[in-house]
């Protein structure tokens, strides 16, 4: 049969008959939550026993950067017209604060506080004038105001809105999103147990995303979802199950990633664009099979005119319980032998009904998809033994379950934290288990764009391919070094003085390689923050990036709850040119104004630090002064000119970002230590292998995520710190092996 006709076919009855998904009901789409994008943090940072961002207030724990009751500390309320902003009480817009209170621009204070106009005008616009402007309503003490957003005058003259509201089209509301104006207040509906999912709607047990779930142990649980693969993971399944070293995904669309950068992740989706590389990739697949005699093997027929459908039905049974990783379903062994009639029939044969088969079970959500959902139902839900085998050895290997997980799900020995245990120590000494691991530092940094990381030549002229493959090469092998034969410590991967550097590498470095498997000893270059791919993932392509190195750290090192510049309505503009400063000096305009300087006088502090390193990771030479180091950059007329530049910084505690590694350093070596001694550092890993094995990193799962911190706490100060350890606790608890579904 001609290729373009079955693939029509194949469509067609792919979407009539699978649909329905692997006899659950599932559909290609979306997943449930996670975050499309490629955003490069996440937040973080908490108390002990509340969420992310969030201080203890009493028995409760609330935002003190936006709590209208509870705004910079707790008890200081907002009064009538104003919000809680930053963590402090501001005046909402088209008032003026005056005496201590937000009022209308009037007559008395037309502008400014104090400034009266002449008798018989009214202040419009802030200026003193005969009448009031177009859209403007006539109010007491001839006050021109837009009664469609003045917060003291809502709708009409006099109508104020609560404390802490906006008003918003002549209607009082709350400025920020996801809050309602319930009981007087604005409160977060997504997690409040008083207004859970919306006004006076009570939850007796935790409230997650708006939704009230139970909390067995005290534990809040994820909801129950399902996941496309990552491309990773699609090459090693459909490896395990031809045995073919081909990897189709080479030619997908990239991964879409959770905020804090992780590609296993709950909102992969099939698009257009993903559907036909699948397609594409099933064709390939099956073309190799068919032409090595693997799929012949596979799918035996002594008489395939007379039992053609017997041995199609025997095939779809087996091959698809290996592809499926489960057992299939009545239903789809219909829909199966649906599709085999399309390919087999005359003027089909036996063979291309099974080729047709093939490829639509590659493409079948059973296969591309790793559900967490339980029976079914509502409450607590345990996970099935099939969905344990799948999301354990996906989470810890990348790989579908070999045949000792199979057994063990099968037999129920995965229904134990003790059985898991036993397993995942098991498959991190296998080399899947070993490049998965790899896999979620490397994705946690960000260090794993170093191959799709670029240079300007004419600044950077060793950032060659080969010089590019060797960083990334340094960063696989090191963190493989660091968690497989050393101590296995967060504590280590940052503040190690060594590392394994080819010749390439070596040059860059300014030392000598003591081999491809050595350690290579690096006194002036600390840790893995102070490696090449990170310099040069955070470095722009003519000159360093102070403020992407520090919300590196930030947010991925440190999980302090950075806003991003959209969210408060900030447009960035990048320092100007200026060849006769450093980069350095460039930036620091930031502290000279008030809105940036909030979050830059963290943000740029960090990344000074990393200034003794150029935009690709080399030591940069002595300055002609004491104490700087030359910063070489592009001239006016296109060539380099050097300045001088220094790397000692002062990083401070505030309330909006509170580090426990404050203090002076002379340079990034020196702030690497502190970050590798940090307990908050410590606790910001526990919550990014949280995300990164739970496939979500966005707000409405952070009681689930404060759960796990919970866990993490309990353990052992010699454990916390350790990779292996802090996984073998996520797959021990509860979150792994349980989800809530209300």
């Amino acid at each position: 049969m001609a290729l373009r006709e079955q693939s029509l076919l194949l469509w067609s009855v792919l979407i009539v008959a699978l649909v329905g998904c692997a006899g659950r009901g599932e559909i290609i789409g979306p997943g449930q939550g996670g975050t499309s994008g490629t955003g490069n943090g996440g937040s973080g940072g908490s108390i002990a026993g509340c969420n992310v961002g969030q201080s203890k207030c009493g028995s409760e724990c609330k935002d003190l950067s936006s709590d209208q009751l509870n705004c910079g500390a707790c008890g200081n309320a907002c009064g009538a017209g104003q919000t809680c902003q930053a963590s402090t009480c501001q005046c909402t817009a088209g008032l003026l604060a005056c005496s201590g209170a937000c009022i209308p621009a009037d007559a008395n204070n037309c502008g400014s506080c104090g400034n009266k106009c002449a008798s018989g005008q009214v202040c419009s616009g802030n200026s003193c004038q005969a009448s009031c402007g177009a859209g403007e309503t006539q109010c007491s003490g001839g006050a021109c105001l837009d009664t469609m957003s003045n917060a003291l005058n809502c709708g009409a003259c006099g109508n104020a809105c609560p404390a802490g509201s906006v008003c918003n089209a002549g209607v009082c509301g709350c400025s920020t999103a996801g809050q309602m104006l319930c009981s007087n207040a604005c409160v977060d509906t997504m997690n409040s147990t008083a207004h859970c999912g919306g006004c006076n709607q009570a939850c007796n047990g935790q409230c997650v995303n708006g939704a009230c779930v139970s909390m067995p142990g005290g534990a809040a649980l994820l909801p129950p979802s399902i996941r496309r693969m990552t491309n990773a993971e699609y090459d090693a399944s459909v490896q395990a199950l031809f045995g073919t070293t081909m990897a189709p995904s080479a030619n997908f669309p990239p991964d879409s990633r959770q905020g804090s950068g992780f590609t296993y992740n709950d909102a992969q989706r099939v698009d257009p664009v993903m559907a036909k590389a699948l397609d594409d990739a099933a064709q390939a697949l099956v073309t190799e099979a068919r032409g090595n005699n693997k799929l012949a093997t596979l799918s035996p027929c002594t008489n395939p005119t007379s039992q053609g459908e017997t041995c199609a039905k025997t095939f779809i049974q087996t091959f698809g319980a290996k592809a499926f990783r489960r057992a299939v379903t009545t239903s789809e062994v219909t829909d199966l032998v649906t599709l085999y009639h399309a390919g087999a029939d005359s003027p089909g044969t036996y063979n291309e009904g099974i080729d047709l088969v093939t490829r639509g079970i590659l493409q079948s959500v059973g296969f591309l998809y790793v559900s967490a959902l339980g029976p079914g139902g509502s409450g607590t839900l345990k996970l099935t033994n099939d969905e344990l085998a799948s999301n354990l050895a996906y989470l810890v290997s990348g790989a579908p379950p070999d045949q000792t997980l199979l057994d063990m799900g099968t037999s129920g020995g995965l229904a134990t934290a003790d059985g898991r245990e036993t397993q995942v120590r098991r498959l991190l000494g296998t080399q899947a288990g070993r490049d998965r691991m790899v896999r979620v530092v490397r994705e946690w940094l960000g260090v794993d764009r170093i191959t799709e990381t670029a240079k300007d030549t004419t600044v950077y002229t060793n950032f060659t391919t080969a010089m590019r493959t060797s960083m990334d090469t340094e960063s696989k092998k090191f963190i493989d070094e660091v968690v497989q034969k050393s101590t296995g410590t967060i504590g280590e991967l940052l503040n190690a003085n060594w590392s394994i550097v080819d010749s390439t590498l070596a040059s860059t470095y300014g030392v000598t390689s003591a081999g491809t498997t050595a350690h290579t000893n690096l006194p002036k270059r600390i840790g893995i923050l102070n490696q090449a791919a990170f310099l040069s993932v955070y470095a722009h392509a003519q000159e360093t990036a102070p403020v992407l190195r520090g919300v590196a750290i930030m947010r991925r090192v440190a999980c302090m709850k950075l806003p991003d510049p959209q969210s408060l309505n900030i447009q960035v503009v990048p320092p100007a040119p200026d060849p006769a400063k450093s980069t350095r000096d460039r930036y620091d305009i930031h502290a000279t104004d008030a809105v940036c300087a909030s979050c830059h006088s963290t943000i740029d502090q960090i990344g000074f630090a990393f200034e003794m390193f150029d935009g690709m990771g080399k030591q940069r030479p002595a300055g002609t002064t004491s104490g700087t180091y030359a910063d070489s950059h592009l001239g006016a007329s296109g060539g380099l000119t050097t300045v001088n530049t220094t790397s000692n910084t002062t990083i401070a505690s505030t309330t909006q970002f509170p580090s426990d590694f404050a203090g002076a350093f002379a340079d990034s070596n020196a702030l690497a230590t502190a970050l590798g001694n940090s307990a908050q550092v410590r606790e910001c890993m526990a919550r990014q292998f949280f995300r990164s094995s739970s496939g979500r990193s966005d707000d409405s799962i952070a009681n689930a995520e404060q759960s796990f911190v919970s866990t993490w706490q309990q353990m052992s100060s010699d454990q916390q710190g350790k990779f292996i350890e802090v996984l073998v606790a996520y797959v021990r608890s509860p979150l792994f092996d349980q989800r809530s579904a209300p």
